[in-house]
């Protein structure tokens, strides 16, 4: 049991890390774009015509760059609203899943903290049924001794007997281990 929980964890935690550096690469990617951007707006190279460079050619090729720029940073912008977005939603799944699991794993161990207790009231009493066997058996065999009944003490009867009080204890275990 403990092995598929630890193939789960190992699973969701590679697929929360293949998530992060999806997102990872894709900040990246837009982080250079914005610096090739920066580049080309802090480059101002004028390529001289063949023809007489006039105050209005250069003008318009600046308004040209000026709206392909734009357009550009607005591209990027829009992308970049929709990788938050995506980073968003992805987080908030991530959490919900980790707190249906945390959840999960309190209750077993609830369970498991309550596995060997009975309930007398409202106290929860520890107790060990095989100890609990072990005890009215050391207490009748001295029982027997004492009272000089060595003849069952000798008699095939008494350790099996005590043989079948282990088991039906072995079994209540194992049934009240498994119950839901």
């Amino acid at each position: 049991m403990k092995k598929s929980e630890e193939k789960n964890n190992d699973l969701i935690n590679s697929d929360i890390n293949g998530r992060i550096e999806y997102i990872d690469q894709g900040l990246r990617s837009v982080d250079n774009r914005m610096r090739a951007v920066e580049k080309r707006l802090s480059i101002k190279t004028f390529e001289p015509d063949s023809d007489i460079s006039s105050p209005e050619k250069e003008r318009s090729t600046d308004n040209i760059r000026q709206y392909e720029i734009a357009g550009k940073l607005q591209e990027m912008d829009r992308r970049l609203a929709s990788l938050e977005k995506t980073t968003h939603e992805t987080h908030v799944n991530d959490i919900g899943s980790i707190q249906s699991q945390l959840s999960l794993i309190e209750n077993r161990i609830l369970k498991l903290e309550n596995h060997n207790k009975i309930t007398i009231g409202k106290i929860k009493v520890p107790i060990e049924f095989s100890g609990l066997a072990a005890t009215i058996v050391m207490f009748a065999t001295g029982y027997l001794i004492y009272s000089d009944h060595w003849n069952i003490i000798r008699s095939s009867y008494y350790p099996i007997s005590i043989g079948i009080l282990f088991g039906a204890v072995v079994i209540g275990k194992f049934i009240m281990t498994n119950r839901e």
